[in-house]
């Protein structure tokens, strides 16, 4: 048996590569087929990554939804949350709020008004020179976790990244992390990349250079050499 964790958005899912997506999802099910456990770790929330995967049919053992604040096992279960603490969305909502940027505080499944529920702020920014800024101006009055993706600066409580989301998940779930391997194409893929096995996507954050990881065409590419 192994264990793969896997990044989605342009790892299994992409908007624009159908044919892609439809290889990657049947290289999942034969690897679920075959008694190998399958984790998704997503920086998407909970009820955005199920309507894709309900869509794409796509199977799994794990979820691992807001980069690791929420954690899913297979019957959808929640078995661990990392809220922000109230005083950093205080403090972020504020220095946005004087930014004038658009943004939304999100409890893991919806958009939320409540602070007690956020396990993330978002950002709604689309030019990379205003999300650096975003990025920059957090990160110097906050101790936490920040980092833009393709459309949204993401804020998340320091000690959340997927490393440490699969370590809790590997813990509670009394997993072996000799069988674990992971797969991604982003920055907020480092921590998980450095730590364990795996490869990264051949189109993917020059961040990743660093680790010297095999690159891969394609999920179902990586899949097909770990089933050999």
């Amino acid at each position: 048996m192994k264990i793969l964790a896997s990044d989605f958005d342009n790892t299994i899912y992409y908007l624009d590569n159908p044919e892609k997506n439809k290889k990657n999802v049947e290289a999942i099910r034969k690897f679920v087929s075959y008694g190998n456990i399958f984790c998704i770790i997503t920086g998407r929330n909970y009820t955005d990554l199920k309507q894709l995967l309900n869509k794409n049919k796509i199977p799994y053992s794990y979820l691992v939804c807001e980069d690791g604040a929420k954690i899913f096992n297979n019957m959808d279960y929640c078995i661990d949350t990392t809220y922000l603490e109230k005083q950093d969305i205080e403090k972020i909502e504020e220095l946005l709020k004087e930014e004038k940027c658009d943004y939304y505080l999100d409890d893991g499944y919806n958009k939320t008004e409540y602070l007690d529920d956020c396990v993330k702020v978002v950002v709604n920014c689309t030019d990379e020179k205003e999300k650096d800024r975003i990025v920059e101006l957090i990160k110097g009055k906050l101790d936490v976790h920040i980092y833009a993706s393709r459309f949204h600066v993401n804020i998340i409580h320091k000690s959340v990244n997927k490393q440490h989301a699969l370590q809790t998940l590997m813990n509670l779930e009394q997993l072996d992390y000799s069988l674990l391997h992971v797969i991604g194409d982003n920055d907020n893929d480092y921590e998980m990349l450095k730590e364990y096995p795996g490869g990264v996507i051949k189109s993917h954050h020059k961040i990743l250079n660093e680790l010297k990881k095999t690159e891969y065409d394609s999920l179902s590419d990586y899949i097909e050499e770990l089933m050999k």
